[in-house]
């Protein structure tokens, strides 16, 4: 009855009713998009899932999926969401990082009939490492390598510390 009412376990039933509402509309194909705006985890998903990303592959039986942080300069999908810092490193993987690139580029291609200019940025902010394992080396080039290889238009990896200076 009070929806904007302060946060709490009270709000997940509204909550629960406009996700319902809105993946029955994707189903009977009246929409082809579903737009969320900040929805508190803690009382609405408890621990059954991690984000809203999940929680929504989760209901759509979706197997592969990216989230897309998107604007028409500039869009960024993280490789891993809504994870525990310690899990991360664990998730970093040649397949993933492929995985959400080819997600990304069949998006733009269907959506927007164009192929997008896609720059991975590396792990360390640098680029550099002087450990022997070096994520940046060993992961991401190859996935890079691989993407080129299928016609995508992908570089990197960049160092994450400079890539979004205007000069």
């Amino acid at each position: 009855k009070k929806p904007f009412e302060k946060i709490s376990y009270k709000s997940k039933k509204y909550i629960e009713d406009c996700f319902n509402i809105s993946l029955d509309l994707l189903n009977k194909n009246v929409s082809d998009c579903l737009i969320n705006g900040p929805i508190s985890k803690k009382f609405f998903l408890g621990k059954k899932d991690f984000g809203i990303t999940e929680y929504l592959a989760r209901r759509t039986s979706t197997k592969s999926y990216a989230m897309l942080i998107f604007n028409k300069q500039l869009s960024v999908t993280p490789l891993t969401t809504h994870i525990p810092i310690k899990l991360v490193s664990k998730q970093i993987l040649k397949k993933r990082i492929i995985e959400k690139i080819l997600i990304i580029n069949d998006f733009y291609k269907k959506r927007f009939k164009f192929k997008p200019r896609i720059g991975v940025t590396g792990l360390n902010p640098h680029c550099e490492s002087k450990l022997k394992f070096n994520e940046d080396e060993i992961i991401i080039k190859p996935s890079v390598k691989m993407l080129k290889k299928k016609n995508i238009n992908v570089r990197g990896p960049y160092a994450a510390d400079t890539l979004f200076l205007k000069n």
